[in-house]
């Protein structure tokens, strides 16, 4: 191995200066060992754990027994695989760590069965726009594999009756595949005050399904959604 400092080149001598390998590992770190957690996949998942307490996004007592005893039924290569996918993740949003932790292998293991272990990059959501959002309206943003959750229930300076019943809820399809709440919330609001919007997620592309469910607060507001969704197809054509 060669190495340049200050413009001159020579070799280093790994007995000279010996690399330090030292992991810091926290108190969770022989837990996870406990659990039959393959020691390179114990050292990964402490290391999220350590971060993710910095960061607070996710901490050892956000995972439950299910998830852990999932983990483990995976080999080294997987578990790891798993863990980087996770850690990749934007968990801003995400409420239950365990489950979504739960999606991740599960889709993991839908690619594997298709042959496709590797995830393309795919364009998400604008985290800065919806972080924007989300100051703005005061509604809350609930992330999963499978979904995500704006708003239900919304704010009480929105709206404080109860849950609306039928005639309320607008499904809206044809959706770009890119598209999320930063676009579609100041679309639909202008129909009239929003409950929940839950825009469906295909885990295996990290990308909308190309459908949604609206529910309003108030019939009027959902048939005015029904006539914008009309507007803008329209328009688009």
């Amino acid at each position: 191995m060669a190495a340049e400092v200050n413009g001159s080149s020579g070799l280093l001598k790994e007995e000279e200066e010996p690399m330090d390998v030292t992991a810091t590992h926290s108190e969770n770190y022989q837990t996870l060992l406990d659990a039959g957690l393959p020691q390179k996949v114990a050292e990964s998942l402490d290391n999220i754990f350590q971060t993710g307490e910095t960061d607070r996004l996710v901490a050892y007592v956000d995972l439950d027994e299910r998830a852990l005893d999932a983990l483990r039924e995976f080999n080294e290569e997987g578990a790891m695989s798993v863990l980087q996918q996770f850690k990749e993740s934007d968990l801003s949003h995400v409420q239950n760590k365990s489950a979504f932790l739960c999606g991740v292998m599960k889709t993991y293991r839908q690619r594997e069965k298709q042959g496709n272990k590797v995830q393309e990059s795919t364009k998400g959501p604008d985290e800065a726009k919806i972080k924007d959002l989300l100051e703005r309206t005061g509604y809350t943003l609930d992330v999963t594999t499978g979904q995500r959750k704006y708003g239900g229930p919304p704010p009480e300076e929105v709206f404080s009756g109860p849950q609306p019943g039928i005639g309320t809820e607008v499904f809206v399809g044809k959706i770009p595949r890119d598209l999320y709440e930063d676009e579609l919330v100041p679309l639909f609001e202008k129909a009239g005050s929003i409950w929940d919007l839950r825009l469906m997620m295909d885990p295996l592309t990290g990308q909308n399904r190309g459908y949604a469910f609206i529910t309003f607060c108030s019939k009027e507001a959902a048939q005015e959604a029904v006539k914008l969704v009309r507007v803008v197809l329209i328009h688009n054509r």
